[in-house]
């Protein structure tokens, strides 16, 4: 028997389907079934998938169009080993990909998920970005936010079915990951073994964009429940600034509100700290925090007029992205070098609050 599964579920994607099966066939670490599921495709796909006569291969099709989610419990199902990993029709993984999170499994049995960074690439293979988080960062920002790609995962069978295997129609697999994450340690790869192409049949982001974001919205909301209390809620712009979509709550233009998103943010950081988690590591859940809580007020600090800007970092006590925005009129006008650090901070500062107050 096999020592692991990879599962693809295919959907019209005769364009990329060569590129990601040879991406898998072609590993370094080769003891696996690879379980393709085509989701009743109206292009080559299936005659493409048939063309191949690697033994590893088994092919289903579904006699009707039952989704992702559905696809993806029956390739589950019919996996015949206790490590699944996850591959999408339109990416590509890197040779050695398999073979590394196998072992890292292995090495590390208290650990139910693995993933890792991507490359992620147009439709035309072009260089978009590079995502490489820290892994000790996964666990926070899961509450609020998808960091994991999916197609990156290895998984065991245990956590995914004890989870309740995949249980949503849209944003499913941060509902699986999160559900995964409250009883399992996760832990991603910090290094690139995928690249993962953005296409105009994502559904996230382009076929399905509202269902997406709606699911993502009773996720979060969900999720914050879950450490604040069942009866905890926010506005539905500070569920938005929460996951990083910040133009609902500068639109509104009231300094107070912001202020109170981030007090709210504050609040769910030390509810998530407190709460019991085998993933919970204090130190990483302060820098994470941390750090999200600085990228949104500087996006709020730089959008606003400045005097209200300047007002929003003194009552937030945020005085080194205070520094770090005024410290600019320093080279319009220089002050005397024989001055202390400090001295001169305080001085810069004070000239930017006469300037824009």
């Amino acid at each position: 028997m096999a020592k692991l599964t990879v599962l693809m579920p295919v959907y019209n994607s005769a364009r990329f389907l060569p590129e990601a099966m040879d991406s898998i066939l072609n590993q370094t670490f080769a003891d696996f079934e690879f379980i393709i599921i085509d989701d009743c495709s109206t292009d080559t796909s299936a005659y493409i998938i048939q063309s191949y006569a690697d033994s590893r291969i088994r092919f289903f099709r579904n006699d009707t169009n039952l989704g992702i989610s559905r696809t993806l419990n029956r390739g589950i199902e019919l996996a015949d080993t206790d490590f699944i990993a996850r591959m999408d029709a339109d990416d590509i993984s890197y040779p050695d990909r398999l073979e590394k999170q196998y072992h890292y499994l292995q090495e590390h049995p208290d650990c139910h998920l693995v993933s890792s960074s991507v490359r992620v690439i147009s439709e035309e293979n072009e260089f978009v970005r590079q995502d490489i988080f820290e892994s000790g960062y996964y666990y926070y920002n899961l509450t609020f936010i998808c960091w994991i790609y999916h197609p990156t995962v290895m998984y065991t069978r245990k956590a995914v079915v004890e989870a309740g295997m995949y249980t949503v129609p849209f944003s499913e697999d941060f509902e699986l990951f999160w559900q995964i994450s409250r009883t399992c340690r996760l832990y991603n790869l910090p290094e690139v073994l995928l690249d993962y192409r953005v296409t105009g049949q994502s559904l996230h982001q382009v076929l399905k964009k509202k269902e997406y974001a709606e699911a993502q919205r009773e996720q979060l909301l969900r999720n914050l429940r879950y450490y604040a209390g069942s009866d905890y809620t926010v506005p539905d712009s500070y569920l938005e600034c929460m996951q990083h979509n910040f133009q609902p709550l500068l639109a509104e233009g009231k300094t107070e509100s912001i202020i109170d998103c981030i007090r709210q943010l504050d609040l769910i950081s030390q509810c998530i700290l407190q709460k019991e988690n085998v993933n919970r590591d204090p130190a990483a859940i302060r820098e994470a925090a941390g750090y999200k809580r600085n990228f949104i007020i500087n996006f709020f600090a730089r959008q606003l007029p400045p005097y209200r800007g300047v007002m929003l970092l003194l009552r937030l006590r945020c005085f080194n992205i205070l520094w770090k925005i005024c410290r600019p009129y320093v080279f319009r006008n220089p002050l005397p070098t024989n001055l202390s650090v400090n001295f001169r901070r305080r001085k810069i500062i004070s000239r930017t609050l006469f300037k824009v107050l």
